[in-house]
């Protein structure tokens, strides 16, 4: 048998301190709490992101919210290629600027509805909104927009009724 003297450390009390400590640790209830918290959170900013990455607005629902806040620059970026040369940006900026401040003296605000969306042949869709215009004193006057899109997104015509 081997017999240890005093100056030689002996390592079974330290490592079955540290092996109470971790079993302490693991047997916590709070330990496990925090972790499904943290499990949890992960997961769901995961999701989240991929749910964004999978559910980015299509241009022509941008370009809608762009006519409701009377934003021409967002909406100007939602057009096919074609019709951004017909208008210059800061053209288009200058001219929903002047419409934002006349309607704005009126009182005029705007909210909007997706309606629904149809394929064409030829890829794009056909979008279907609806546009309504809301005075303080009660007054409220809706509009039908119809948004073309090409197979790309982008906005290549609109027609309102």
């Amino acid at each position: 048998m081997l017999h240890r003297t005093k100056s030689e450390p002996s390592s079974e009390p330290s490592q079955k301190r540290s092996q109470s400590l971790v079993v302490h640790i693991l047997r916590s209830p709070l330990l496990w709490a925090g972790l499904a918290v943290v499990i949890t959170i992960s997961t769901s900013l995961l999701l989240t992101n991929r749910d964004v990455e999978h559910h980015a607005p299509a241009p022509a629902d941008l370009f809608m919210q762009s006519v409701v806040r009377r934003d021409g620059a967002l909406g100007w970026h939602q057009l096919c290629s074609a019709l951004q040369s017909q208008m210059p940006l800061e053209e288009l900026v200058a001219q929903v600027q002047k419409q934002r401040i006349a309607e704005s003296q009126q009182g005029l605000t705007f909210s909007e509805a997706y309606i629904g969306a149809h394929a064409q042949p030829q890829g794009g869709q056909v979008r279907v909104y609806v546009v309504t215009a809301h005075k303080p004193n009660g007054w409220v006057e809706q509009r039908t927009y119809i948004v073309y899109t090409q197979a790309n997104g982008c906005v290549e015509d609109v027609k309102i009724s």
